[in-house]
């Protein structure tokens, strides 16, 4: 798989059907994402990219609140390449970026950068300055720019617990192991130091 730099300059010779997310842990819920992605990438001979973060937003939104992340980013490119994607685009999560419009993200990186010509996200997800785009606003710049868009159903396990990777931290924090690797999707080794990480 290749990895793109979205601050660099890179010009694509194929379109994309681009995932959007932070995709930490890479759960099941992200494989779902890929699966459509894979799905719409066969029937349309699109590359598979996905796009996430260096580091999570949460640094830069909330610093003084830190979070446990789940996968490094090397750690999440092995998995995400290993699913099926071709390319991992990456943003630093900067100050200019947090204040960009989702508009002028979905222009400037979806459209101009990632060739984007179909997206693929979850149910929750947001993006633009505060979280203002939503599935709903996503759908409507999508139809405007001839782009088709994927949005994906919750993932659940049998006993309807919602999989996240919030849900996965959770259970990590109280121990349960078989839950966040029914989430995961593959088990957990090195547990005490998991354990000792999350307290």
């Amino acid at each position: 798989m290749k990895r793109l730099h979205i601050e660099e300059p890179f010009i694509l010779e194929e379109k994309t059907v681009v995932c959007l997310g932070f995709f930490d842990g890479v759960h099941i819920g992200h494989m779902r994402l890929i699966d459509k992605a894979k799905e719409i990438a066969r029937m349309e001979k699109l590359l598979i990219c996905v796009h996430t973060f260096v580091q999570t937003p949460q640094l830069v939104l909330r610093p003084e609140r830190p979070v446990i992340v789940l996968t490094s980013l090397a750690e999440k490119e092995a998995l995400l390449a290993e699913a099926g994607a071709d390319l991992l685009a990456v943003s630093h999560f900067t100050e200019n970026l947090m204040h960009m419009r989702a508009k002028d993200f979905f222009n400037s990186v979806l459209l101009k950068k990632l060739w984007a010509r179909h997206v693929v996200v979850g149910f929750d997800h947001r993006f633009g300055y505060q979280g203002e785009m939503d599935a709903k606003g996503l759908l409507k710049l999508c139809e405007e720019a001839g782009v088709g868009l994927s949005v994906m159903e919750p993932v659940t396990l049998p006993d309807g617990s919602l999989v996240s990777s919030s849900a996965i931290r959770l259970s990590l924090q109280k121990g349960e192991w078989e839950k966040a690797e029914a989430m995961l999707g593959r088990k957990i080794y090195g547990k005490a130091t998991a354990r000792e990480s999350v307290e």
